[in-house]
């Protein structure tokens, strides 16, 4: 059993190398996207990293807007890469500014007891707020770097229900990635969520409830994140939070910023040598 990993990334290739030196394995693989708006020179810095690590592929940059649908394209081409490699039962999305809490042995022991398990947050858009609802309203497309809203209602899709919301973070079996690759309705919920704002918590969601694979999902998607107050961005993680990111079950934590704090990143790194068997 083996891992495959989606990273998308902008900045920072020194953090990059931070968390790739912490989740490497040779039986593991990894789809690496970097935002086509970052500079050539980082770009190049983000391939030292991966040199003589033959598992690390880079996809196609794409532009990666606030909102818009570039994050989900980016994603869609680095799992797409990944099922072109053989071996690798769950797919993790995560970013550069994520970290693991856990080490590989302890993740592939809770995946394999529960081994068609797909872990995404899937929520009732009619549970929720009506704003979640309003993003899909209009039609929005990427102009001079910013996705706009159009004054043109945008027709509700005919072939899936949009009926659900969450994340954009999710641990992904092989079976469903596989599904989704070849599925007609797949390619329809790509094509309508290209025209909608913050397609990155629902799409994923709509393609999941309209597989088979509905029945399989848990809500736990294994990440820790602390939400700054009365905002949607997530807390940059510092030493403060080390009680309970030693604490929390996750696999995952985000979002770290080794500018602002590179010692909860140096901390959570050496846990994790002293866990791994010798």
């Amino acid at each position: 059993m083996s891992l495959a990993y989606v990273v998308t990334a902008y900045k920072q290739p020194s953090q990059f190398a931070r968390l790739i030196d912490a989740l490497w394995h040779p039986d593991d693989h990894f789809a690496i996207h970097v935002d086509a708006k970052t500079p050539p020179e980082v770009h190049r810095e983000f391939a030292r990293v991966a040199e003589g690590r033959s598992n690390i592929v880079f996809v196609k940059p794409v532009p990666v807007y606030w909102s818009g649908f570039g994050l989900c394209q980016a994603e869609w081409e680095a799992m797409n890469a990944l099922l072109g490699r053989k071996g690798w039962t769950h797919m993790i999305n995560i970013t550069g500014q994520d970290f693991p809490l856990k080490t590989r042995d302890e993740m592939l022991a809770e995946l394999e007891a529960r081994p068609h398990v797909n872990h995404m947050r899937v929520h009732l858009l009619a549970d929720t707020k009506p704003h979640f609802r309003r993003r899909f309203r209009w039609v929005c497309v990427e102009i001079g770097g910013k996705l706009r809203r159009l004054p043109i209602p945008y027709p509700k899709p005919r072939t899936f229900r949009n009926d659900w919301y969450g994340d954009g973070w999710h641990i992904l079996t092989r079976e469903f990635c596989e599904w989704a690759a070849a599925a007609p309705v797949a390619q329809d919920i790509l094509r309508w969520f290209r025209r909608v704002k913050h397609p990155h918590e629902s799409w994923y969601q709509a393609m999941m409830m309209s597989s088979p694979f509905a029945g399989t999902v848990d809500r736990d998607n294994k990440r820790m994140i602390k939400w700054v107050r009365n905002s949607g961005n997530p807390k940059v993680l510092t030493m403060d939070d080390l009680p309970d990111l030693l604490a929390s079950p996750a696999f995952f934590a985000r979002k770290f910023d080794e500018s602002v704090d590179a010692d909860v990143l140096k901390v959570l790194a050496g846990r994790l040598r002293t866990l791994v068997p010798a």
